[in-house]
């Protein structure tokens, strides 16, 4: 991942306007999150956003391009990450190491989160996040569910 330095932020801002993550966040919400965290990466297709039982408690939100989600082989895909979806979320919640490799199938920018950025926010910013981050993972609970299902 390469850290892409001196984006405006009025481009960040048209980035992620597009996106469903941040469509309950005011204008003054949107910048003041770009502001907090910063930190954005290019994952270039091929590489890996993150690596199985690395250390790494970022929460990673895609703003543009695909990541493929896997445990073991990279044969063994357990799913995809599209733009507007985030990544990463055990190892932030948990602060623990990833359970699953993540590798961009196209040329990606993500938004990275740490815990410590996160703590600092505005409660109704913060709130808003992890609204936004519960229902993701709900999401993912019931793919993941008619997915056992399906295969029974």
């Amino acid at each position: 991942m390469k850290l892409l330095e001196n984006v405006p932020l009025i481009k960040q801002l048209e980035i992620i306007n597009r996106l469903n993550f941040f469509a309950d966040f005011s204008l003054a919400e949107r910048q003041v999150l770009l502001e907090s965290f910063s930190h954005l990466y290019l994952v270039n297709n091929g590489r890996h956003a993150f690596k199985r039982f690395e250390l790494d408690n970022r929460l990673f939100i895609v703003l543009s391009g695909e990541l493929v989600i896997f445990k073991g082989s990279e044969l063994q895909e357990l799913g995809r990450i599209l733009p507007g979806e985030f990544i990463g979320e055990g190892a932030f919640i948990c602060h623990r190491e990833h359970s699953t490799s993540a590798k961009a199938i196209k040329d990606s920018i993500l938004l990275a989160i740490t815990p410590d950025a996160m703590t600092r926010l505005p409660n109704v910013i913060r709130e808003k996040v992890k609204d936004k981050i519960i229902e993701g993972m709900s999401l993912r609970i019931n793919k993941l569910s008619s997915f056992i299902e399906d295969n029974m």
